[in-house]
């Protein structure tokens, strides 16, 4: 009794030391990672009724009923920035240089632009106030690995495109420019079990960009480097390092698309690059795709 009054007592003053996320940031992060690692068994079931699911993530209304989608004619220069995103703007699966399953798609109004969730947060953190723009229109993807690949792996890629007022798109790559400079380096504490116990840890995050300028009227890649989390007591590894993920932020026109691989899809990790996967000479490609892709609906066209 007095072994688990002992543990009772240390996860209490380990739960008061953590830095629980902003509510927004909450939210955020679900809508992000409810893409990432869609459930199964949904899937399956918007696979039969559709053939292509649609999910709908922090909703304040019920989403319409499903139905095959139909791709519309294109839309011309003139009533491109008036009009919803259509799915011939996203990247299409045969464009990914890695088999794919299961797509899963959403459209939304009046969404805000997001890059990186934990970036926006350490932003915050520092003071790096939110200028990204609230899209009038958006639209969504994620591209599932294979069917006959092992369960429980991550999504290959994510995918937003945002369409966001002429004047207002600059500001998306001035925000990310102002927390790559803030939040070069950030580390926030957590908690963790180990042998048992729960200890207090210490969470190191890098940022970085690679290449910018590679695609479209504007563009910048963004490299994410999380660190294995420590103890804060003796700085000993409490868990193994997560995996780098890489996002691009590309712009045509009125249009802003923000491509996040998954966390199997790069090969690169902390210490050296792994077999398979993307290099960033295909992700380069892919982000002048996607640049591509959107010429049909932005405003003003290609």
């Amino acid at each position: 009794m007095r072994e688990d009054v002992t543990v009772v007592d240390q996860l209490n003053r380990a739960l008061r030391e953590v830095q629980w996320p902003e509510p927004a940031e909450i939210r955020a992060r679900a809508r992000r990672r409810s893409r990432r690692t869609a459930a199964g068994a949904a899937t399956a079931v918007l696979v039969l009724v559709t053939g292509f699911g649609y999910v709908a993530a922090d909703r304040s209304t019920p989403p319409a009923p499903l139905v095959a989608a139909t791709p519309g004619p294109p839309a011309s220069p003139a009533t491109a920035g008036l009009t919803e995103i259509p799915q011939e703007a996203l990247l299409d699966p045969r464009d990914v240089p890695l088999k794919t399953g299961t797509r899963l798609g959403a459209a939304g109004l009046r969404e805000p632009v997001r890059v990186d969730p934990m970036l926006e947060s350490c932003g915050r953190q520092r003071g790096v106030a939110s200028t990204a723009p609230t899209s009038r229109y958006s639209r969504s993807q994620t591209l599932l690995p294979p069917a006959t690949g092992p369960s429980g792996q991550h999504p290959v890629l994510t995918q937003d495109v945002y369409r966001v007022e002429p004047d207002q798109s600059p500001a998306v790559f001035g925000l990310v420019k102002l927390l790559l400079h803030a939040c070069a380096e950030w580390e926030f504490t957590g908690s963790a079990v180990l042998n048992g116990r729960v200890v207090s840890t210490v969470n190191p995050h890098r940022w970085e960009t690679p290449v910018s300028g590679f695609a479209g009227d504007e563009s910048v890649m963004v490299r994410h480097v999380p660190l294995a989390p420590r103890s804060r007591t003796g700085g000993k590894p409490v868990a193994a390092t997560p995996p780098v993920e890489v996002t691009m932020v590309v712009r045509v026109g009125d249009l802003v698309t923000v491509v996040a691989t998954g966390p199997d899809t790069i090969k690169d990790t902390v210490d050296d690059a792994r077999p398979g996967g993307l290099s960033y000479t295909d992700l380069e490609a892919l982000g002048r795709t996607a640049a591509r892709r959107m010429c049909v609906a932005a405003n003003p066209g290609c």
